[in-house]
């Protein structure tokens, strides 16, 4: 369809009421609703999780798919993913979804987010399904999510997101050479040893090798360890002697040191950091949560997922709490490439915008097996920028061979 009356941008970047729609133009009405399962994605090999206990080594990622069908013929296109979802996921999703949102109109965001979304008490994740409406609206009106919620830039740093753990401080160091010839300019490595000090050689070995070519991100994981959980588990201290080695070193930010939990230490831990960011809130849930994490300045930079934290609607504006901080904002993963797109979207309308998380550890962890679907893995360029398309709607260039596989839709 034709690029509509940019009146309609100007209130939904604005975060109004949905608008009132130009004369002439009929509405547009949810007809179907299909949702799949895509199982056993073959992601790399011997993925060992550093959060994982046990090192059970994993090879494949399963997908949830859900598209929603318009009567006008567009077709807006989600994906959930994780390393296991669980059984019958896809007939829970797509009854929860076709009961409420056949014959609704995509448009209606905020009534979605009060009717459906704050209601749901779901065993599965239901956020990611609104990411499929906003595709929606970005191809009605003709153009990309970012320029329709009021484009701050056009696109994103990058850094490279590993996961595996099993690496040595010297491999670590050759994938930064590596991934900065790939494009990046900016890689986050993994805090999981036992002992201070082999964490410390990790990242002193890395920053090492990559002088002041790329930055390094660090992130331990912690936010949902307790007390009695097979080690490490971090108390205040070891947090502490961390934060201040890595910030001595260089590094950028320091993720989930402590537990979710705990806002007032990790307060205190941010007022001793004068250069370094604190980072966390990838877990964390709603607008109440990241109020009290802004309020209590838990966090100097906040990472909340657009499949977990809330539907794209809330985190947008959890993005625009943190703005009224002087926080920044760069979302977690998003769990698959079409929750990647979104959050790139996000980002290059939010003005308080960090770097962008893209999924990056080859061998282990390939962009393939993460951005599940898309005819080819979306690029970083030389400078380790990640681009907004320009396409409508997320603007993602699906494989069409994937969608005739599955029974999905084109448009």
């Amino acid at each position: 369809m034709r690029r509509r009356d940019f009146t309609i941008l100007g209130a939904l970047a604005a975060g109004c009421r949905a608008p009132e729609r130009p004369r002439g133009v009929k509405p547009l009405r949810i007809k179907a609703v299909k949702t799949i399962e895509v199982r056993g994605v073959a992601t790399g090999k011997g993925l060992v999780l550093p959060w994982d206990p046990k090192r059970t080594p994993l090879d494949t990622r399963d997908y949830v798919v859900t598209q929603f069908l318009t009567d006008q013929g567009l077709v807006g296109t989600t994906i959930d993913g994780d390393y296991r979802l669980p059984e019958g996921i896809a007939a829970e999703v797509q009854g929860r979804a076709e009961a409420y949102f056949a014959g609704k109109d995509p448009f209606e965001i905020a009534r979605h987010q009060t009717e459906f979304f704050e209601k749901q008490k779901a065993p599965v994740r239901l956020y990611f399904l609104e990411i499929g409406l906003w595709d929606i609206v970005g191809k009605a009106l003709g153009a990309p999510l970012y320029r329709v919620w009021g484009a701050s830039a056009d696109k994103v740093r990058a850094y490279a997101a590993t996961v595996h753990f099993d690496k040595t401080p010297e491999e670590r160091a050759e994938d930064a050479r590596r991934f900065y010839e790939a494009g990046f300019r900016a890689i986050k490595l993994r805090l999981h040893h036992a002992e201070m000090k082999d964490d410390l050689r990790l990242v002193e070995t890395v920053v090492r090798a990559a002088g002041d070519r790329i930055t390094v991100m660090v992130d331990a994981n912690q936010a949902g360890k307790r007390p009695g959980d097979p080690p490490p588990v971090w108390d205040y201290r070891r947090a502490s002697e961390t934060a201040r080695a890595l910030e001595e070193m260089g590094v950028y930010w320091l993720e989930e040191p402590l537990a979710r939990g705990a806002l007032e230490e990790l307060a205190r831990l941010r007022s001793g950091l004068t250069r370094m960011h604190l980072a966390g809130g990838e877990g964390n849930r709603g607008l109440g949560e990241f109020r009290e994490i802004l309020v209590k300045g838990a966090f100097s930079y906040i990472q909340p997922d657009p499949v977990v934290s809330g539907p794209i609607s809330l985190v947008r504006k959890m993005a625009a709490m943190g703005e009224a901080f002087g926080v920044l904002f760069g979302p977690h993963h998003g769990k698959s490439g079409v929750g990647m797109m979104a959050n790139l979207h996000m980002q290059c309308a939010a003005p308080n915008s960090g770097y962008i998380e893209y999924m990056y550890d080859p061998g282990y962890w390939n962009p393939e097996g993460f951005q599940v679907g898309f005819a080819a893995p979306y690029p970083v360029d030389s400078e380790g920028f990640v681009h907004a398309p320009e396409a409508p709607g997320l603007g993602i260039d699906w494989d069409p061979a994937f969608l005739k596989r599955h029974g999905l839709e084109r448009g």
